[in-house]
């Protein structure tokens, strides 16, 4: 991630594949919860997602729009637990506008692979919070469509564990 913004730096990762295989609950949990939605279609709607059912989650997600078709994406939510973890706020902001340079392409093409691939996409690793520890995450991000049945969303839940005490 951006250690220029949010302060951390990258340990281990962070790493991103296609796959059916998430180690956290919550994770798991958005997975069942997308695929009831989506029953017998690719991907269910923006539309379809019910924000009670969500909301003991919500502080862990964001939902990005895509831009010209994943040419980057903006974010439309970004939830309260994400803020206070990583003290950045990037509601209203390109992915390219706050990741660096060099982890641009990798950042946006985890996300055009969850927009348009077959499966979920798992993207994890371990990162140094300067002054606080290290931490280890785990995403999930899933597509959704627009009314028009395009895809044009990934809504993405984020589970951070202290890896060692916080100084």
């Amino acid at each position: 991630m951006t250690e220029e913004i949010m302060g951390l730096h990258s340990i281990e990762g962070p790493f991103f594949e296609q796959t059916w295989e998430f180690e956290s609950v919550d994770a798991r949990w958005m997975l069942d919860y997308w695929q009831t939605l989506r029953g017998d279609r690719l991907r269910p709607a923006w539309s379809d997602i019910d924000l009670l059912k969500i909301y003991d989650h919500a502080r862990a997600m964001t939902v990005k729009d895509a831009v010209d078709g994943g040419e980057d994406f903006r974010v439309r939510f970004w939830g309260t637990e994400l803020t206070e973890f990583l003290e950045y706020d990037a509601t209203g902001k390109r992915l390219s506008e706050y990741y660096p340079k060099s982890d641009v392409a990798s950042i946006l093409d985890t996300h055009r692979l969850a927009l348009l691939g077959d499966k979920p996409v798992r993207r994890w690793g371990n990162s140094q919070y300067p002054g606080r520890g290290m931490a280890k995450f785990e995403m999930i991000h899933l597509p959704l469509d627009n009314n028009a049945g395009e895809p044009s969303h990934v809504i993405t839940l984020t589970t951070f564990k202290w890896a060692m005490n916080k100084s």
